[in-house]
């Protein structure tokens, strides 16, 4: 296959990976680069001046290639992913593949004769635009399948996650992000600066989950002055209602942005009942 090719046919098995999974391994910069590198990688035996598909064909060098690279589980699985689907995409040409040269001369391929594309030729190039496509279409899928998994485990759990959000036009990064709140189906909300931030659904991808840590929402009641609101403690504590004169009104925020809310409506020291959950 020509690199342009192996390099599709890499991106393609990454995504197909992500989804079976359900993780997003191309989540920056570095992985991308990764992926096209050892996606070609054993093509290097051009330079080095060895006979092709021969020595950097096989399976052992594999795994000899990982160590180029610094310590990442992610990215020594998306390198071994990129090198290994290099050897794949050499079996379905007419060539094949040396899987253990030099102990043995055996050809390894993955497709009858008739289905073997030869390098360079239309059916490669067919194979390649297919790729493309396909690749893009998988694109597109990954990040809901993991927004929709964030999105569920949310209900039930804290979930430090890292994404990125559309806004005015822009992508942000958000790295390492607690959500501690969601309406189940179209927000999410973490906690920045005593303030719960909320993000609409549309607006996420690039979703990666680094814990899960299951929590007990059990609504709590109290009775509390305004000015109380201040403090620390109501920083970490997710409001869903309070009661003022026996009349209730819905709420969502942390006890913090209640504050906000009634510092200019009522007296501080007026008291109020409010239901919440701690987060922390």
């Amino acid at each position: 296959m020509k690199w342009v090719t192996h390099i599709a046919f890499a991106f393609f098995i990454v995504k197909l990976t992500e989804i079976i999974l359900l993780t997003n391994l191309l989540d920056s910069y570095v992985a991308y680069i990764i992926v096209s590198l050892f996606a070609v990688l054993p093509d290097l035996d051009f330079i080095l001046g060895l006979k092709h598909r021969t020595y950097t064909h096989t399976l052992y060098f594999t795994v000899i290639a990982l160590i180029l690279l610094p310590f990442s589980l992610k990215l020594t699985f998306i390198a071994w992913i990129s090198i290994f689907s290099h050897l794949i995409g050499d079996m379905i040409t007419v060539s094949g593949v040396k899987l253990f040269y030099p102990y043995s001369e055996v050809v390894y391929y993955l497709v009858p004769p008739s289905w073997r594309i030869r390098v360079g030729s239309n059916s490669e190039f067919f194979v390649l635009g297919v790729l493309i496509i396909v690749a893009m279409l998988l694109t597109s899928l990954t990040p809901q399948t993991e927004v929709a998994k964030l999105f569920e485990l949310s209900r039930d759990h804290n979930i430090e996650a890292s994404f990125s959000i559309f806004e005015n036009g822009a992508l942000y990064k958000l790295d390492h992000v607690e959500i501690v709140w969601t309406d189940g189906d179209d927000e999410i909300g973490y906690i920045e600066e005593g303030k719960l931030q909320k993000i609409p659904k549309d607006r996420i991808t690039n979703v990666y989950i680094w814990k899960v840590k299951e929590v007990n929402r059990i609504l709590i009641k109290s009775k509390v002055r305004i000015k109380d609101l201040r403090k620390n403690a109501w920083r970490h504590r997710i409001v869903v209602k309070y009661s003022l004169e026996d009349l209730d009104y819905g709420f969502t925020g942390t006890g913090y942005d209640l504050y906000l809310k009634l510092r200019k409506e009522l007296d501080k020291y007026t008291r109020l009942t409010v239901w919440y959950y701690e987060v922390r």
